[in-house]
């Protein structure tokens, strides 16, 4: 919990510098591939971690890697990371700041699982409801999970809206006293 309030942060620190250069996307970008390298990573991650490494070292590493494609004000914003000892912080780092970014861009994301594939019809009927509800444009991911026998699983934010007819069937062997599947 505390990690995601540091992460949340130091996302609205860089997106308040990103914005008025207008680097927010190209931040955005940089974030998640560095997230995605201290995930997959073991080495680089234990680079980063690693406290008899210089903090001169790391930021060399930094801007060798991002020569020629990230702002200097981005740079500056890692070489905090590495003097506060924050780089634990990519793995919600990037999606804090992806997060603060769709909010500045008037963006809502939101998450479906259906039991079958959402035809495009049915996908723009989705989005036009949420845009009106949140008065933010809207896009959808949508994923298929047939363990949901019906209905979908809607994610917006922290908040989740769950008409699957697995849940339904749960709540009433629930309200019946009934066990089991």
């Amino acid at each position: 919990m505390i990690e995601r309030t540091l992460a949340r942060r130091y996302a609205a620190a860089l997106l308040r510098v990103t914005g008025p250069e207008g680097s927010t996307d190209e931040a955005e970008a940089l974030l998640q591939a560095l997230q995605d390298a201290y995930e997959k990573d073991p080495s680089f991650r234990a680079v980063l971690a690693q406290p008899r490494i210089p903090r001169k070292m790391k930021k060399a590493l930094f801007r060798r890697a991002l020569e020629g494609r990230a702002l200097p004000s981005f740079l500056q914003f890692l070489d905090l990371l590495v003097d506060k000892n924050r780089l634990d912080l990519f793995p919600v780092l990037a999606e804090a700041f992806g997060q603060l970014a769709d909010e500045s861009r008037g963006l809502a994301r939101v998450q479906v699982r259906s039991w079958r594939p959402l035809s495009e019809a049915h996908r723009q009927r989705l989005e036009g409801q949420i845009a009106r509800l949140t008065g933010k444009r809207v896009t959808v991911q949508s994923e298929t999970d047939p363990r949901l026998r019906g209905g979908m699983l809607v994610r917006l934010g922290n908040t989740v809206m769950d008409g699957s007819v697995a849940r339904r069937l749960k709540l009433a062997r629930e309200h019946l006293g009934l066990q089991g599947n």
